[in-house]
């Protein structure tokens, strides 16, 4: 393997590098890119809508009405090649479509590509084949209307290399599924999946963010109260969302996350909230943490909790992102959660329930 000449070229010689591999998971971590790209305009109050349409003949395009980047700078932001002495992958953490985003890797990895540009009442469009732009981007006249309505916007339609991914088709389940949970986890933001030419559309909207979704996710089980237990909690430049429903049954469900990363070995958040619950449980009943373990609490119960940030302080155990590995957030979860859990659950109609579950054990 010879030296690569450019950005561009490294990231096609080495794709597993910035993708994971070239199979199904490199395959949709090329959409994953810009979903996160999308969330973060979303949190920053960038953006509004999303839309995700994933073609018959496999390619994938992305709408969202957030910020754009500049025409002056699209070649360059495509390529990697800034003539600012900037490095891409490593702008700025408020940089949208720029130099902070994975946008290069998705269009690098790509057989062909069309980026969209709506600003200031123009639009501009910029062409690629393999990886590379074909020459500069061009002023669309008449302007086109943008797939959502609103004043600026950008979208990334491409196709993904057959020369270097072993797996070319997307599964529609996983993509939709990780829509629902962009919208749950950027309340307010409206996201929709279309299917084109098979007339699937979905649109997900969840200003209740994760207690919404957590409603959503119990409504065919019978429930022991009626709306979530939503808390939200701040701890400097992060925000920790957090929402409990019990049902009956025995089988529980955790889902955690790290801006869009679902951790599936949790972590400081998951740890926070586990001893925030059990300790307020412990102080309505008048006594010891230990007697209400985790296996007797979490029965039936569905919890959700993400941490949202910059994506500098996300830090987490092992290159994988499985397990969040801030330090202090685990104290931090648990101290501000558990006077707002003793709240909520004083007067509440599950608390009897929870209390109920206490397992005595010798002093």
């Amino acid at each position: 393997m010879g030296i690569p000449k450019d950005f561009i070229e490294s990231i096609r010689m080495r794709p597993a590098m910035y993708c994971g591999d070239v199979g199904e998971y490199g395959l949709h971590h090329l959409v994953y890119f810009l979903l996160d790209v999308a969330y973060e305009e979303a949190r920053r109050g960038e953006s509004r809508d999303v839309v995700l349409e994933l073609g018959g003949d496999g390619s994938v395009a992305l709408c969202s009405t957030s910020r754009v980047v500049s025409v002056e700078n699209l070649v360059a932001v495509a390529t990697g090649a800034s003539s600012l002495g900037v490095r891409a992958l490593e702008g700025p953490p408020d940089d949208g479509w720029g130099w902070g985003s994975m946008l290069v890797v998705s269009l690098a990895l790509s057989s062909r590509y069309q980026v969209d540009t709506w600003a200031d009442g123009q639009q501009w469009r910029l062409l690629g084949e393999h990886g590379r732009p074909l020459g500069e981007p061009s002023k669309v006249t008449p302007r086109e209307p943008m797939p959502v309505p609103g004043a600026r916007g950008i979208r990334v339609y491409f196709v993904p290399d057959a020369t270097i991914f072993e797996v070319l088709a997307f599964d529609r389940a996983r993509l939709s599924r990780r829509c629902n949970e962009l919208a749950a986890l950027a309340p307010g933001l409206r996201v929709s999946f279309v299917g084109v030419g098979n007339g699937e559309r979905s649109l997900w909207h969840l200003p209740g963010g994760v207690a919404q979704w957590a409603h959503s996710l119990t409504e065919a089980q019978p429930r022991l109260h009626p709306e979530p237990i939503a808390v939200d909690l701040e701890w400097g430049e992060l925000r920790v969302q957090c929402a409990f429903q019990w049902c009956e049954g025995e089988a529980h469900v955790l889902r955690s996350f790290a801006n869009t990363v679902r951790t599936v070995r949790h972590g400081a958040h998951v740890d926070g909230l586990i001893q925030a619950l059990r300790s307020a449980l412990a102080k309505l009943a008048g006594t010891l943490r230990r007697e209400f373990p985790w296996s007797r609490v979490s029965q039936g119960l569905t919890a959700i909790v993400a941490v949202s940030g910059p994506q500098r302080r996300m830090a987490f155990a092992g290159p994988t992102k499985e397990l969040l590995a801030i330090v202090g957030l685990e104290d931090a979860i648990r101290k501000q959660l558990k006077p707002r859990l003793v709240e909520r659950l004083r007067n509440h109609p599950v608390t009897p329930k929870l209390l109920a579950r206490r397992t005595p054990v010798a002093r």
